[in-house]
């Protein structure tokens, strides 16, 4: 089955770089090589990134569990303070408003180990009943490292 670029955010690195040892089972490479022709430009992986056999951009190609949306947690949790306090762990977490409502409504999906945190930190305020976030799928996890 061919890799589907169109899964690939724009913001997301890609590498063309044939040579590299970790090549054959890197998510950059794949998403390197299947990058369609009407794309002119793309972030990429440059030579510098590689030392001693290693990569420090390598991501393993193996798709994982991701989550989309947490509206439904929120919508169990029942103190006004919870609601409010969690956002703001949450938004420090992700890094900014933006992006904490683009992974509560699922436009953004979360990682296992985002996931987790989320889990930990309803946990931490009582909420350990039911926790579901909105859908999952299992898919490549095209995580913000660089």
């Amino acid at each position: 089955m061919a890799f589907d670029f169109n899964l690939v955010p724009d913001w997301w690195a890609v590498c063309l770089h044939t040579d590299c040892p970790q090549a054959d089972s890197c998510l950059r490479f794949e998403a390197g090589q299947s990058v369609p022709s009407t794309v002119t430009v793309w972030p990429g992986v440059v030579h510098g990134a590689r030392h001693d056999g290693t990569c420090a951009c390598y991501v393993k190609n193996e798709k994982v569990r991701v989550a989309r949306g947490f509206n439904n947690m929120f919508a169990r949790v029942k103190s006004r303070d919870d609601i409010y306090a969690m956002r703001r762990e949450l938004t420090d977490y992700l890094g900014s408003v933006g992006t904490f409502y683009r992974c509560k409504s699922g436009e953004r999906t979360l990682g296992p180990e985002q996931q987790q945190w989320i889990l930990q930190l309803f946990g931490r305020h009582g909420y350990t009943e039911g926790l579901e976030f909105d859908e999952y799928a299992d898919t490549y996890y095209f995580e913000p490292k660089h």
